[in-house]
């Protein structure tokens, strides 16, 4: 996983070195929903946080579309909580949500100051914790929007998405979550998707000419 990281930094900045002129810079902040993973000894829940994260984006490369480079990422907390029958113990655990992603914003102008817009994306997702080696997997990303220009070079950019990160097998990374250092508590037999979602806003500048 750490070589596609390396393929979509790259792939992503490619592009910076024909548009320099045209680049815009989006630090943003907001809320993410954590969201949670079903298995078959328990369920994992994610809990909500602050998000915060940074956009490089490259103007109008096609057809009122533009070329978004991001990340972002949600330092939070989660619970396993056991289900009956199971000899395994409650615990809670830091874990971070990290997102990179590589993707596109289709926008449909409604005045020379106001886009409203869909944006996509695929990319890489980790989850990281003091408790347990970083998962890595591909996701996805949906959302919409609206971009409100308050001059020529600084606007202001308000999103929602759904972000869907990675299924779950019961993977060896998740070992140690709710056992009580006692061994895998999740399963091979586990499997379940996790979807997330966030509410960001953030402010545009417009670089070069």
């Amino acid at each position: 996983m750490k070589k596609v990281f390396l393929l979509l930094v790259l792939v992503a900045l490619f592009p910076l070195v024909n548009f320099a002129q045209n680049v815009q810079i989006m630090p943003y902040a907001g809320y993410l929903l954590g969201g949670g993973v079903q298995f078959i000894e328990g369920k994992l829940n994610v809990n909500d946080n602050a998000v915060y994260g940074a956009s490089i984006i490259v103007p109008d490369v096609k057809y009122s579309t533009d070329l978004e480079f991001s990340y972002f990422r949600s330092g939070s907390s989660a619970d396993f909580r056991a289900y009956p029958g199971f000899n395994l113990n409650d615990q809670s655990v830091d874990m971070a949500s990290n997102y990179l992603q590589l993707g596109a914003i289709s926008k449909m102008p409604v005045s020379e100051q106001v886009f409203p817009f869909i944006s996509y994306s695929v990319g890489a997702t980790w989850f990281s914790s003091p408790d347990f080696a970083a998962v890595w997997r591909f996701s996805v990303t949906l959302g919409g929007g609206a971009e409100f220009f308050i001059t020529d070079r600084i606007g202001i950019m308000v999103r929602a998405r759904l972000l869907v990160p990675m299924q779950f097998a019961g993977v060896g990374g998740w070992c140690g979550i709710g056992t009580g250092g006692s061994g895998c508590g999740l399963s091979a037999n586990g499997y379940s998707v996790i979807t997330q979602g966030d509410f960001t806003g953030g402010l545009i500048f417009k670089l070069g000419k």
